[in-house]
Formats: structure tokens, C-alpha cells, sequence
């Protein structure tokens, strides 16, 4: 999406990837795509394939910036333009600190605080996480992933669905063992009211997850759709989305679902979803890992059905700050300050 949107507006965009992989996004036809590797290395091999490369085409092109996009590419960019003076922006997509009940590896500190300084530049998506990371890192920049989904021209008709979708063997992130709990406390109030939860998964996770469905007497108010292709569809037709996530550094799927009218309700890890849902009109944000705020906020859009379709309408509107073209705008401007220095 960044690399179309730049390239829409003018710029001259290469796309590096492994081609070897099947390429299952649109690219527009005036972005050039280029093969990361020379053949299906693995391992350090893999690495070197790709530095090299890359390493010996930018000596000739001298592009006028690079974005890594996360910690791999981003180090593999920086090690490849050593001496070169092209500066590398990495972006992250994830949240800079975790709770206690899911901790940050070692590793992912240090590539977040330690590696993050050898760039011109580093992108977060959140206010939040630019005041985690405070004076550790320099030229910090906010930058939120854009929306993927063209929101609708007003509110679908909805069915009495309550929507979840994420990887279901991230279960305990996503918090949807949270969920199950919150929705079994309130879900004999609304008999005519299913839960669904939309990912793929290993029979395991899918195994455990319906235990708990099970454990908290919601099996025929609760359904896993699996992988869905047709996510939009899936969300125009649900009436409230919510995300339950331990925590999360963004919530893409968050304002996928407000696009489609969704109204939502998301649980706010320090505040990185009030970055999405700024007010009460939008939908209804509460704290992380507490499943009897989470049944409140499902119960209040259930039984208040005007305040539903307001947050409904609102959400529409709210969604459209994360548009490409304001994004793209974004971005404009980070490459002009970079430009200027």
C-alpha cells in the first residue's frame, strides 16, 4: 500500500521482496518490483543473497531514501547502504512496551531500543509509543498503517453478529480467551446475538477455544469462521467488532471494521487504540485483560440500539483519518524533512 500510494502520487517507487513467494496483493503498474534474492536461499545465506543485491544496486541507482519495512528488512537495508549516504527509515508495527502477562523478549528490546539507532529515522504507530521510547531514540515519527478497505457510503444492514478475527494460535494476545468469559456473562440476555471469531488456526487452538466456549455455556451463541477472503463482506454484515487483545501496537483490524460501520468496542493498551477511537461517538474503548469491562461495553451497544447505530454512522467517518491519501500525505512530509536535511 505505501509503495502504490507513493508511486501514485509521482514518486519512483522499487519494491524489493521475495518474488519467491506468491504475490498476493495488487501492485499498481508503475511500482517496479525487484527479487530480494537470486535464488531460494535459506538461513544466513539468505541474508547475505540479499544484502549483496541489493547492496550492489543501490551503488548505482543511489535511491534517495529506503524504508525497511520492520526490523529484517530494515537491518538488511542499513548493512547494504554502509558508506553510501542513502538514508534507511525502519518502521516498526508493533508496540514498544508489553504488559507484565505477556513480556517483551530480549531480542525485541534490543532491536526496538538498540538496533532502532543505527536509522535516520524510525516510525511508530502510535503517540503512545513515541513517549515509551522518550530521548532513547532520536527522530522518532508517528505513522499509522493506512486503511486497506474503502469505507462505505453509510451503515449496512447488519445481523446480530459480534464480530473478533486475529490468528487464533495467538490466542492468549488477542485475549480471546477474554472474550469467551466476558460474552458467556452476558449472552443469555441476548439469545438472538452470536459471537464469531474469524482466523485461521491449528486444530489445537481451535480444540481449546471451543472448550472455553463450552466452559462459559456459549456453544450455540459462538462460532469460528476460520480464514475469511471476503473479510469486508464479513464485516458489513456484523454490527459490533470488538478487539480484545492483552495488547496491541495498533488495531488494523480495528478500523477495517469501522469502515464497514462496525460499531466497536476495543480494549486500550495505554492508550494506542484511543489513537483510533478518540471519543464515546466512535465506540467504546476500556482496559485491557478485564473481561467483565469488555461484557460491559458489548452489553451496552446490544441493548442500546440508537447509541449503536450512532457509533455506527461515526465510525464510518472516524475510519477515514487512516485513508491512503492521508497516510501518503504523511509520509510526503517525513521524505521533505529528510530531503531537507
Amino acid at each position: 500500500m505505501l509503495a502504490n500510494g507513493l508511486a501514485q502520487r509521482g514518486h519512483q517507487v522499487t519494491l524489493w521482496a521475495d518474488l519467491y513467494d506468491q504475490v498476493t496483493y495488487p501492485i499498481d503498474e508503475r511500482v517496479t518490483l525487484s527479487n530480494l534474492y537470486t535464488k531460494q536461499y535459506s538461513g544466513l545465506a539468505k541474508w547475505r543473497n540479499s544484502i549483496h543485491n541489493l547492496r550492489n544496486t543501490w551503488k548505482k541507482e543511489k535511491p534517495e531514501v529506503v524504508i525497511g519495512i520492520m526490523w529484517a528488512c530494515s537491518l538488511k537495508a542499513r548493512i547494504a547502504t554502509i558508506g553510501l549516504n542513502v538514508p534507511v527509515i525502519s518502521t516498526v508495527h508493533d508496540a514498544f512496551e508489553h504488559p507484565k502477562s505477556a513480556p517483551m523478549s530480549s531480542f525485541e528490546y534490543f532491536h526496538k531500543f538498540y538496533l532502532n539507532k543505527l536509522y535516520r529515522c524510525v516510525t511508530v504507530l502510535t503517540h503512545a509509543d513515541k513517549k515509551i521510547i522518550g530521548k532513547r531514540l532520536k527522530n522518532v515519527y508517528v505513522m499509522p498503517n493506512p486503511l486497506g478497505l474503502a469505507p462505505v457510503v453509510e451503515v449496512p444492514q447488519k445481523d446480530k453478529v459480534i464480530l473478533a478475527a486475529g490468528r487464533l494460535d495467538s490466542w492468549y494476545v488477542k485475549g480471546f480467551d477474554l472474550l469467551i468469559e466476558a460474552w458467556g456473562q452476558i449472552a443469555h440476555r441476548h439469545p438472538d446475538w452470536t459471537l464469531k471469531i474469524a482466523g485461521s488456526g491449528t486444530d489445537t487452538s481451535k480444540q481449546f477455544i471451543q472448550r472455553l466456549a463450552k466452559k462459559h455455556q456459549i456453544e450455540n451463541q459462538f462460532q469460528l469462521i476460520g480464514f475469511q477472503k471476503n473479510i469486508d463482506e464479513i464485516y458489513k454484515s456484523s454490527a459490533i467488532f470488538v478487539l480484545s487483545s492483552r495488547y496491541e501496537g495498533f488495531g488494523l483490524v480495528l478500523i477495517e471494521a469501522m469502515s464497514q460501520g462496525c460499531a466497536c468496542v476495543a480494549a486500550d493498551y495505554k492508550g494506542r487504540q484511543k489513537d483510533i477511537i478518540t471519543d464515546e461517538s466512535e465506540g467504546i474503548t476500556c482496559e485491557p485483560e478485564d473481561a467483565v469491562l469488555l461484557a460491559r461495553g458489548m452489553d451496552q451497544l446490544i441493548s442500546d440500539e440508537d447509541y449503536r447505530l450512532s457509533v455506527q454512522q461515526h465510525s464510518i467517518e472516524a475510519s477515514k483519518r487512516f485513508s491512503l491519501n492521508k497516510i501518503i500525505d504523511k509520509w510526503e512530509h517525513l521524505l521533505t524533512i529528510l530531503s531537507d536535511n
